[in-house]
Order: structure tokens, then C-alpha cells, then sequence
């Protein structure tokens, strides 16, 4: 997919998205759920959230994290069920994620688990881009930066609140870049 990287940040729409999973590992582990909020720079358009079964236990840790039991999933359509879904909503949206690697880790291995293409969508990592936005902080992590930029707290680690986290930092790391004008998409790509 290509896409014009001249545009204004302003002109392009977003998919900002997170996972709560079975565990740390995408080759082994499983996402439980699905976070996502499509969004244009200070405008929220749709929202997605959707708990999947992932025919597996869901580590005691990452539960602990979460706050999603087996129990709560077991109920739930598989997660090859949910992620086309998923992908539906995302469409051709610049997806947004923080720490970005671990969430399109998952999803890539469940689209090829599903022998679904892979993502070919652009993502930025909003913990890069923070970086780049306000240099020289102690932390990165998402719920650091929230507080840091008094950006209402909402339930951390459940997949939609932090999906809706990541869309307001990328939205503050733009109005910190932004201070000459129009920000162009290439220099929020991270």
C-alpha cells in the first residue's frame, strides 16, 4: 500500500489499537482481546472491543495484568472469528499502537495462524514518537506518559482504554510537533 507521507497528519485518519493476550509470546500465545478506536487528529470516529476465546489458558500473569479470566472468554467467539472483524474495522487506517512491536507481533501471527494476509497498513509506535515529542523522560510506558500529560486515566490494560490512551498521546506527541504549522505524515512515522 503506498501512501502519500506530504499529506497533513490532520488530512489522515488513524486506527489506534491494543491487545490484552494469553501471555508474552506471539508464537506460542493468543490474543483474549480486541482494542481499537478510529480516530482523525482530535475528532474519535468508532470505537472497537471484542473478548475472543483463544482455546487456550490465559497465563496467571497476564490475567493478574488484564483482569480477563478464563471464564470471561470461554463463552466468546474464537479468535479467528474476531480478527477479521478486527481487520474490517481497521480497514486502510494508519494503525497506532505503544510499543507497537508487541501488539503487531500478535497480530501478525494470528493472520497467519488464520492464512490471512499480512498487514500491509502503515503503524506508528507512539513510545518511539513520544520519544521524538518529549525528550528526556525517565519512562515511555503508556501509563507514565498518561500521567505525565494529565491525560484522563481510564482502565489500564483492558485492550479499548488503552487503545483510547494511545489515540490521546499520539494526539498530544502531534500538538507538541506541530508548533511551526502542519505536521506532515512522514514526520510522525516512527
Amino acid at each position: 500500500m503506498t501512501v502519500d507521507t506530504t499529506v497533513p497528519v490532520t488530512d489522515c485518519t488513524f486506527v489506534a489499537f491494543d491487545y490484552e493476550t494469553t501471555g508474552l509470546h506471539p508464537a506460542v500465545d493468543r490474543i483474549v482481546e480486541f482494542g481499537a478506536v478510529r480516530f482523525t487528529v482530535g475528532r474519535e470516529l468508532a470505537e472497537f472491543s471484542e473478548l475472543a476465546n483463544p482455546g487456550m489458558p490465559i497465563n496467571p500473569d497476564a490475567s493478574r495484568v488484564s483482569g480477563i479470566t478464563d471464564a470471561m472468554v470461554a463463552g466468546k467467539a474464537p479468535v479467528e472469528d474476531v480478527l477479521p472483524r478486527f481487520m474490517e474495522f481497521a480497514g486502510s487506517a494508519i494503525l497506532v499502537a505503544h510499543n507497537a512491536e508487541f501488539d503487531t507481533g500478535f497480530l501478525r501471527a494470528e493472520l497467519q495462524r488464520a492464512g490471512m494476509p499480512t498487514v500491509e497498513s502503515l503503524i506508528i509506535d507512539t513510545q518511539v514518537l513520544a520519544q521524538k515529542a518529549f525528550p528526556g523522560k525517565k519512562s515511555y510506558s503508556l501509563q507514565n506518559l498518561v500521567e505525565m500529560l494529565g491525560i484522563p486515566a481510564n482502565t489500564a490494560h483492558r485492550a479499548r482504554d488503552d487503545a483510547r490512551q494511545c489515540m490521546r498521546l499520539f494526539e498530544h506527541c502531534v500538538q507538541a510537533l506541530s508548533f511551526m504549522g502542519d505536521l506532515p505524515l512522514a514526520d510522525v512515522l516512527t
